[in-house]
C-alpha cells in the first residue's frame, strides 16, 4: 500500500498539468464568498474627535462610570482596612522594640556586674574558722594541692578578667607637645653614623690590649700553676679582676 501511494504521488508530481495558482485560486474565492460582508454604513476611517467623544461621553463612558460607582465602596473599604493593618503593625513593632531594648539593657547591666572585681577596694575578707569549704579564703595553705589550686584559680581569673586584660593591653600614649612662646622645641636626631672617638670605637675588645707585658707574664705563670682558677690568678694581679682574667 505504501509503495502504491508513493508511485501515485511521484507520478502526480511529474505529470501534474495544474499550476499552483490554478489550485489556490478556487480555494481563495470560496473563502471570500463565505466571509461576512462589511457594513457599508460604517466608516473605517473614523475621525479622532469622534472616537474621543465616544470614549468620554458615549455609552461606553456611562458603562464605565456605573462600574466605577459599583466598585468604589469595595475599594474604599479595602484601603481603609489596609491603613488600619499598617497602623497596628507599626504599633506592634514599636512595642516589640521597647521590650527588646529593655532585655538588652538588663543583659548589658548583668555583663557590667560580672565585669566588676569581686573584691572592692577597702573590703576585707571574712575572718573565721577555716574549713574545707572556706579553705580557699584564708591566707595560708595546708598542702601543695591547695597551693596549686589557688595558683590555677588566679591564672584563670587573670585570663578571663576584663579589667586585668584591659590593663595589660593598654597603649602607652605620650603626652601632647605643648607650644610655648609660639614655637615647638625640637632636637636633631643625628643618623649619619658620625664617630666621635675613633680610637675607642675601633679598638679591639678582646681584653688584652690594656694588659702590660709584666701582667701577661704573671698571668701565664699563674695559669700554668692554677689552671682555670681565675680567682686565685687575680690575687696576683692587683689591677685585674677574675672576670678580666
Amino acid at each position: 500500500m505504501k509503495e502504491a501511494l508513493r508511485v501515485v504521488v511521484m507520478t502526480r508530481l511529474l505529470c501534474d498539468r495544474q499550476t499552483p495558482d490554478e489550485r489556490v485560486s478556487p480555494v481563495l474565492m470560496a473563502n471570500r464568498s463565505s466571509a461576512p460582508r462589511p457594513d457599508p454604513e460604517v466608516n473605517e476611517e473614523s475621525d479622532a474627535d469622534v472616537v474621543i467623544q465616544d470614549v468620554m461621553a458615549g455609552d461606553q463612558f456611562e458603562k464605565r462610570m456605573q462600574k466605577f460607582e459599583t466598585l468604589k465602596p469595595s475599594f474604599v473599604e479595602f484601603f481603609s482596612r489596609r491603613q488600619v493593618f499598617i497602623a497596628n503593625k507599626l504599633q506592634e513593632l514599636r512595642q516589640e522594640y521597647v521590650q527588646l531594648q529593655e532585655k538588652w539593657n538588663i543583659h548589658c547591666q548583668t555583663l557590667n556586674d560580672q565585669a566588676k572585681p569581686s573584691i572592692l577596694e577597702g573590703e576585707t575578707m571574712p575572718i573565721g574558722r577555716t574549713t574545707r569549704r572556706s579553705a580557699n579564703l584564708g591566707d595560708a595553705v595546708r598542702s601543695d594541692l591547695e597551693m596549686e589550686q589557688i595558683l590555677a584559680s588566679l591564672e584563670s581569673n587573670d585570663a578571663t578578667d576584663p579589667n586585668h586584660l584591659s590593663q595589660r593591653n593598654l597603649a602607652t600614649i605620650p603626652d601632647m607637645i605643648s607650644v610655648a612662646n609660639g614655637k615647638v622645641d625640637y632636637l636633631f636626631d643625628d643618623t649619619c653614623h658620625r664617630v666621635e672617638n675613633p680610637a675607642e670605637y675601633y679598638a679591639p675588645h678582646t681584653g688584652i690590649h690594656d694588659w702590660t707585658e709584666e701582667e701577661k707574664s704573671i698571668f701565664l705563670d699563674k695559669y700554668a700553676a692554677y689552671p682555670k682558677q681565675f680567682g686565685i690568678i687575680a690575687d696576683y694581679l692587683p689591677n685585674k679582676t677574675s672576670s678580666q682574667c
